[in-house]
């Protein structure tokens, strides 16, 4: 509301809303059968007074051709679609918002790969108790490697390099 230009980094979370569970992802194709999940971020971005850049990495060129489709046009969310995407937000709620930049894991003096037990943790709230399996052995695997998340001494440096501003102790002990 003040009139400054914003500029978007990430409007997929590092694709983590490109890729949603099967039950959330179905709302959203109920309503837009032929809309991705990446696209609804760009159109709620659309959506949004003041977006004038939105920087979204691609690493296909599928992705490539979509999001010049997405924006291509002017197709902002309606009110409607955004009482649904709130709907998802709440499913989504215990999810750790991070990017997986890796940003904090240098310079962490446990060798903690923050992200790497983070992506587990979100992928056993997002995916439910299926993912359990994979998670344990994926789990075993980090901790050959590197330090635990039980390891994490709360010197606080990775949160000092976080852009996402997240407390990542507090998530490290949960």
């Amino acid at each position: 509301g003040r009139g400054i230009p914003v500029v978007v980094m990430e409007p997929c979370r590092g694709g983590s809303l490109a890729s949603l569970p099967e039950g959330v992802e179905s709302l959203l194709r109920k309503a837009r059968p032929q809309d991705s999940a990446a696209s609804w971020a760009f159109r709620f971005l659309q959506s949004l007074p003041g977006v004038q850049v939105v920087l979204s990495g691609m690493s296909t060129l599928e992705q490539l051709k979509e999001n010049i489709a997405v924006f291509s046009r002017e197709d902002p969310v309606t009110p409607e679609e955004r009482q649904l995407l709130n709907q998802v937000v709440s499913l989504q709620a215990d999810l750790v918002p991070c990017t997986a930049c890796r940003y904090c894991v240098d310079g962490c003096p446990q060798h903690i790969a923050i992200p790497d037990y983070f992506g587990l943790y979100n992928d056993i709230n997002r995916f439910g108790p299926s993912q359990l399996g994979n998670a344990r052995h994926r789990l075993g695997k980090l901790a050959e490697k590197n330090g635990k998340p039980s390891d994490c001494i709360r010197c606080g440096v990775c949160e000092t390099r976080c852009p996402q501003h997240l407390i990542i102790r507090d998530y490290l002990a949960d």
